[in-house]
């Protein structure tokens, strides 16, 4: 009969687990003692898939199209000077030399509808907190006036709205359901505009309410959902111009408009493929 012996690191981890074991009920008794549900940590399993192909592929082909060999800087703005612009216009970012760490990315997803029919009455805006809660998982916002209109009967402090913030997983969960699902069942939807943006390198585009039944989770419970709103997305990246964003989210299968320049130059071009395919005359 063979015993083998047990090493003392085992030993050692044996006893911090037994530690930690006791710890942890201990903890979780006094919590419960106490009042307060303990909270399970959430992992992962793996990449989205959008986040994904942005590493692989869309950030290296973005470093190459959009690198710049003579980089000018721009004049700094000393401190304390105030600059005032006309308009709403704002201050643009300078652009930065071209590096790997200054290729654009997603941040951020801005989620926000506003409902009219909310000054009537505060519970018909339960069915747009529901509905975008729906569409993205994340709880809602709710906005309220921060002033009052007498014409259209709005007061201080009602709630008029609700806005969602996507981060990380759920902001790329949630534009690949928009870009493959969505998009293509919306009917007479040329594209975003060519020179969409606003400046600093963030998108947004406005939905109609008929937009919002073609998500899976309002389509599969149309009924649960009495009031359709439209509602307003913004993409905000840390591009530096409107360019730089655009050439991200084509990257992302999010259509774009082409000019009439363009059109022009793919028929020219197309024509006269077609005409040197064609036999000569004899």
């Amino acid at each position: 009969m063979h015993v083998r012996a047990k090493s003392t690191a085992a030993i050692a981890s044996n006893s911090d687990l037994k530690k930690k074991s006791n710890g942890s009920s201990s903890s979780t008794a006094s919590s419960s003692a106490n009042g307060v549900t303990p909270q399970t940590s959430i992992y992962t399993t793996g990449l989205s898939r959008l986040r994904e192909h942005y590493t692989t592929s869309i950030q290296e082909d973005i470093m190459i199209t959009s690198y710049r060999h003579h980089h000018k800087a721009r004049k700094q703005m000393p401190e304390g000077v105030r600059v005032e612009l006309k308009g709403n216009k704002h201050l643009k970012p300078a652009p930065r030399p071209s590096s790997p760490n200054e290729v654009p990315e997603l941040v951020k997803i801005d989620v926000h509808c506003m409902m009219k029919e909310a000054i009537t009455s505060k519970y018909n805006l339960l069915s747009g907190v529901m509905a975008i809660q729906s569409i993205t998982g994340q709880t809602p916002e709710i906005i309220f006036a921060k002033k009052g209109v007498h014409n259209w009967k709005l007061r201080k402090g009602m709630p008029i709205g609700c806005r969602v913030t996507l981060k990380g997983d759920k902001m790329y969960q949630f534009l690949d359901k928009l870009v493959e699902v969505v998009l293509p069942r919306m009917k007479e939807w040329p594209g975003l505009p060519e020179g969409s943006g606003d400046g600093t390198g963030n998108i947004g585009m406005g939905f109609p309410p008929s937009a919002l039944s073609l998500f899976p989770e309002i389509e599969s419970n149309f009924d649960m959902y009495p009031r359709m709103t439209g509602f307003d997305i913004t993409f905000n990246t840390t591009a530096y111009t409107n360019l730089e964003a655009r050439l991200l989210m084509s990257g992302f299968n999010m259509p774009f408009q082409k000019s009439n320049h363009s059109r022009k130059a793919a028929t020219a071009s197309a024509q006269a493929e077609k005409e040197s395919k064609d036999p000569p005359p004899e």
